[in-house]
Parts: structure tokens; sequence; C-alpha cells
């Protein structure tokens, strides 16, 4: 299958960084959301990005004109994925939102077009049930930022074609990132291993063992982490990093229970870098 023609559909970090790398790669992107606003604010997003890029040197302001120009905003879903040939959904990491953008998909998306969730802990089994050919249906999990973050992990559902993996596979490839194919299990690779580490880091908090700023330290020195696990949980979003832990939760016990402080500071609508504060404080 030959893919050209891109939706993302949420237009929030994830969203507009999938939008904006897709478009670098030489796809058409449309970019759907449920309100002009967050439109606006994903446009917005991109249009830094690309202004990053041209003053970094890694494009002619030329080009980063036609990567801008690459992507058409819209509220509007059915004129969104008429003619796409994949649709990558990016927004809430909550299971029945997922499911209500794949029924809709599913109703008015050309049934050769691939569907795939962004989701970083959700079964893509489960989302693909609401879904009239769920073979199409595939996990496409981009870390954030998606422009800096070299991996993306590649989630087969019980029903993924073996066409569709292989699509998925030579799309990432084109991005410059690199897939790796993983089962669809809570929290797939990556965040099985590392929601832990993220609320071992919160529970040293509750426990008053040390400073954010200590924790974070020993990591990055004494595990070679690039950043610190609580200043990684600000870049993800706390909502977001509440929610995956609920669902790790669910899906394994209480080992995996969300220490107190994260969900006081989600509580308190302290969310981190994209609200000025979460385990530490942004200007």
């Amino acid at each position: 299958m030959d893919i050209q023609n891109i939706v993302v559909i949420g237009t929030g970090a994830m969203g507009s960084g999938i939008a904006y790398v897709s478009a670098v790669a030489g796809y058409n992107v449309t970019v759907l959301d449920k309100e002009q606003k967050f439109l606006d604010a994903g446009m917005d997003k991109i249009r830094r990005a690309l202004m990053q890029g041209i003053e970094r040197g890694k494009m002619s302001p030329a080009d980063g004109e036609k990567v801008f120009h690459r992507i058409k905003p819209t509220l509007d879903m059915k004129s969104a994925v008429e003619g796409a040939n994949l649709v990558i959904e990016a927004v809430f990491e909550n299971m029945d939102v997922k499911k209500d953008v794949f029924s809709k998909l599913s109703e008015i998306a050309s049934e050769d077009t691939i569907l795939a969730s962004n989701t970083s802990t959700l079964s893509i089994t489960e989302i693909a049930t609401v879904v009239k050919n769920p073979e199409r249906v595939i996990g496409l999990h981009f870390f954030n930022p998606p422009a800096a973050m070299k991996l993306v992990e590649v989630v087969l559902g019980k029903e993924t074609s073996d066409e569709v993996k292989e699509t998925a596979i030579k799309f990432v490839e084109k991005l410059g990132k690199q897939p790796i194919v993983t089962k669809d299990s809570p929290g797939f690779i990556v965040n099985r291993v590392l929601l832990p580490a993220l609320n071992e880091a919160a529970k040293l908090l509750d426990e008053g063992v040390a400073s954010p700023e200590d924790i974070d330290k020993a990591l990055v020195l004494g595990a070679n982490f690039p950043v610190g696990p609580l200043t990684l949980a600000d870049m993800v979003g706390l909502d977001v990093a509440l929610a995956s832990q609920r669902t790790m939760q669910r899906s394994f016990g209480d080992c995996y229970k969300p220490a107190d402080i994260l969900v006081k500071l989600v509580e308190e609508g302290n969310l981190g870098i994209k609200t000025g504060k979460g385990f530490f404080e942004y200007k």
C-alpha cells in the first residue's frame, strides 16, 4: 500500500508533532480537531517548529513554506478522511474517547484506509473492536517530542494484518524514525518499564526522601537518564502520566498505583510544562 495522504486527529503536543514530521517527510497532512481554538494552537506549534528548523539551518525558508502548505487544518472529519491512506489518532489517553473516534472513522473512512492510534498504554485490540475491518487497525506510538525522538512503537492488535504492519513500518522509516514491533500489551515496551520509574520517583517525594532536584540529578548522574524522571513527567504532562499509570494499575494491580503527589498535582491543574507548574515550576 502506498501512503501519500495522512490525517492526524488531535492537535496537542503529540498530534501537532506527528503532523510536522509527516509533512517534513513529504506527506500531505490534514490535521483535525473538535474546536477552532485547538486547531489554531496546533498550527501555531507547527509554525514555531518550522521556524526553529529554519533558524538551525535544517531547512531553507522556501522549504519551510512548502512543508507548512502541505498541512491543512479542518474541523470536518468526513472531508478530512476523504482520500486518506493513513489516519493517526492522537487524542486524550482514554479508551472511551478513542473508541468514539474509531467508531466514527469506521463509518466514513475508506475500507482500505489504515487506522492507527498513538496511544501510549491502551489496548489496540480493544480499540479495534469498534471498527468494521479490525485488520487495518494498528498502534503507532510516537514519543514526545516527535520531531526529536527517534523511536516509534509499532503495536500489533490481534487482528492487525501483515500488510498493514509492513506498510506502517515503511511509513515510520520514511519519517527517519526507528520502528520496533511489539505485541499488544499494556504499556507496550517503553512505558511498561518507564512508568514504574516515574511513579517511584514521585513516591520518593511523597515519603520526603529527597528533593525533586536531587531525585532527578540522581537518575541523570547515577543511571545515565538523559533527563530526570520528574522532569520527564512534566514534559509528557502529568494528566497523561496519571491516565497511563491508572491503565497499568487496572492491568497489573496496585504495584502501579499512582503516587499521591501525582494525583494531587493533576487535581490542582498543575500538569507540568504545559501549565507552567508540575513537579517543577516553569516560566
